[in-house]
Formats: C-alpha cells, structure tokens, sequence
C-alpha cells in the first residue's frame, strides 16, 4: 500500500505536454521572419513550487531582409529549421485548485536540421546553436499557454556577429 502512495504521489508531481504555436525569429540587424514551433514537454517538481523542464521542440528560426515577414523568396529570407532541446528550472505558483502560472528559464542546446540562406550569401549558419530561454505558462486544467524567448549565445556564422533570437507563443495541453 505505502508503495502504490509513493508511485502515485511521483506521478502527479511528473508532466509531459503537447504544444503547437507561432515562432518570430531574427539575427543581427534584420527583419523577423514568423514560423512554428511545436513539441513535446517534460517537468517535474520536486516540490510544490520547484522544479524543472524539458522538451524536443521543432523550430523554425531565420530572418528576412523584406519588410514582409511573410516574404520567405530565396534572396530573401533565411530559413533555418532546428531541434531544440531547453533544460531549464521551473518556478509553479498556484492560483486556484485548477490553475497555474509557471515560471522558467534556463539553457537549451539545438541542432539545425534545414539551413536555407538567402542567395545572396556565401556563408553557411552553424549546425549547433547552444543559448538561452525563459517565458512563462499559464495552466488552466489541461491546457497551457506559453510565451518564451530565445537568445542564441553561439554566434550564427563563422563570419559576422550574429545570434539567433526567437519569440514564440505556443498552446498545449498537458497530460
């Protein structure tokens, strides 16, 4: 009995959510390109307020020279595509019995898996992106809502200054 306690007791402190929502991102002095950003999330308290969070998110990232963030033309627009892995603390204060607001932040590691750049460069983005990240969640039963940023640490090229920067706005559900 005292371990059917325990099991039960870990399990609600452990969750893992869905979550699909709009990414604005850009580097260096250009125009934010919009994109999506989804995955799925992993937290776990060790307290009533305290933990931490994980994930696999899919990103779009990139830029655009246009004025249109919507302009994705080849001599455009970058189109940086990554898989981001956040490992950061959480922060949970209860609101009512069925509601939340969570804080995090901390670091994530990402590795670009589609690097489209303008053709107007000759210069190739880093595969590894390593940076930043903190936001915050509303939870009302089952369902989040996040906005967060990024701020890529790692220069993006080899030449030039530049850092991944990325605003997302992401909708869950948390099981």
């Amino acid at each position: 009995m005292l371990l059917l306690f325990t099991a039960l007791g870990a399990s609600a402190q452990f969750h893992a959510d869905l979550r699909v929502g709009a990414a604005a991102s850009t580097f260096g002095d250009e125009h934010l390109k919009m994109g999506f950003r989804g995955g799925v999330g992993l937290s776990y308290l060790f307290t009533k307020h305290w933990g931490l969070r994980t994930g696999l998110y899919y990103s779009n990232k990139g830029m655009t020279r246009s004025n249109n963030v919507f302009n994705y033309s080849s001599d455009k627009a970058a189109r940086l595509s990554y898989l981001d892995l956040p490992v950061e603390a959480v922060a949970r204060f209860g609101m009512s019995p069925r509601s939340a607001f969570e804080i995090h932040g901390g670091v994530y590691v990402a590795c670009c898996v589609i690097d489209k750049m303008p053709s107007t460069v000759d210069y190739k983005a880093r595969r590894i992106d390593t940076g930043v990240g903190a936001g915050f969640d509303f939870v009302v039963g089952h369902f989040i809502v996040g906005p967060e940023i990024q701020y890529g640490l790692t220069r993006l090229t080899t030449s030039g200054n530049n850092h991944n920067i990325t605003y997302a706005l992401t909708l869950g559900c948390r099981f």
